[in-house]
């Protein structure tokens, strides 16, 4: 019950933002919106969890990953033109880790840069000075689109960089 009681007064705020900018569509003669396979687009996301007790943020690990990992399937979604699609969409990523010497990964495809992501989010969170009064990490995440909704020019690059 003690447990409990001090994990509830610790000071933990997760916080996420999301900015995009939408290509103009292609209009054809009939008015119809067109699929433009040059369309670009770039979405970027922040995360951050913060708190004054790092043993919480290390519980709270999982809803930051969540989210980061969502951005990413958000993302590739963009990139297929819908959710139902089966277009295959090329992904790439460089991950920036400045948590730990500025550590850079770089990988290709959605499994291996959500596993890199799990990876350098808890060794940030593992890095974190135990005597901080106050702890903050924040994810941010660009991710550049192009060729959205081509059945052969679909692709991501992120960007992903983790830092306090």
């Amino acid at each position: 019950m003690a447990l409990l009681l001090a994990l509830r007064t610790q000071n933990v705020t997760v916080d996420s933002k999301a900015f995009a900018e939408l290509p103009v569509p292609t209009l054809k003669s009939n008015t119809t919106i067109g699929t433009n396979n040059n369309a670009t687009i770039t979405v970027h996301t922040t995360n951050s969890i913060q708190g004054s007790n790092s043993n919480v943020l290390k519980q709270e690990e999982a809803v930051i990953r969540k989210a980061i990992l969502s951005n990413i399937d958000n993302a590739v979604f963009i990139a297929k033109g819908s959710i139902k699609s089966a277009i295959p969409v090329n992904v790439y990523a460089k991950i920036i880790n400045q948590l730990t010497n500025s550590r850079v990964d770089t990988t290709q495809g959605v499994d291996m840069i959500k596993k890199l992501i799990a990876i350098e989010l808890t060794d940030a969170l593992n890095t974190i000075a135990p005597n901080s009064i106050s702890h903050r990490i924040a994810v941010d995440n660009q991710a550049i689109c192009k060729g959205i909704a081509s059945p052969t020019k679909a692709s991501c690059s992120f960007t992903i960089n983790l830092h306090s």
